[in-house]
């Protein structure tokens, strides 16, 4: 009768492997806090990020899922759960379409509609999607947003952003 025993030097090996694979799994993962340094326009050069009032985000783990917060400035205290759209007068009511998360990459993306009027039929159509890099240290991403509502063609943008780990 053959027996299935495991050796030292097996043992070691997988432990190995494990501790050198470990690094990539964690790295995937978008939790952690965020600070906004690079935005550009589709593919402009120019980075428009304001320094004055840098943006924040941060992504935990709560009841088994990715839970968001945004804010800006330095006092996470006045953070509103993400997704969020905000106007001159704050943050606008928005309706979450799709929000989902690929565990594999540690993607996180999310669609919502933002109507910034109820004097006006536009409708903002937003999709965010970010990912963090290989070494976990940057968090890349695109905001598309479409103009929509009426019979005419509104357009819209794609802005590019680059966070960086706080935390």
């Amino acid at each position: 009768m053959k027996t299935n025993r495991k050796t030292p030097r097996g043992t070691a090996a997988l432990a190995l492997l494990l501790a050198c694979l470990a690094p990539c799994v964690f790295a995937a993962s978008p939790v952690g806090e965020w600070r906004l340094v690079e935005q550009r326009y589709e593919a402009g050069a120019a980075n428009m990020m304001a320094a004055d009032l840098p943006l924040h985000l941060a992504f935990t783990r709560e009841g088994g899922g990715l839970a968001g917060r945004i804010w800006a400035g330095d006092d996470p205290k006045v953070a509103v759960s993400w997704p969020a759209f905000a106007a001159d007068t704050g943050p606008l009511a928005l309706e979450v379409r799709d929000r989902g998360e690929d565990a594999a990459t540690g993607e996180v993306r999310v669609r919502y509609i933002v109507r910034p009027s109820a004097e006006d039929d536009l409708v903002l159509d937003v999709v965010e999607t970010y990912r963090p890099s290989a070494d976990g240290t940057a968090l890349e991403g695109t905001m598309r947003v479409k103009f929509e509502g009426g019979d005419r063609n509104r357009g819209g943008f794609t802005l590019h952003r680059r966070f960086e780990r706080e935390r």
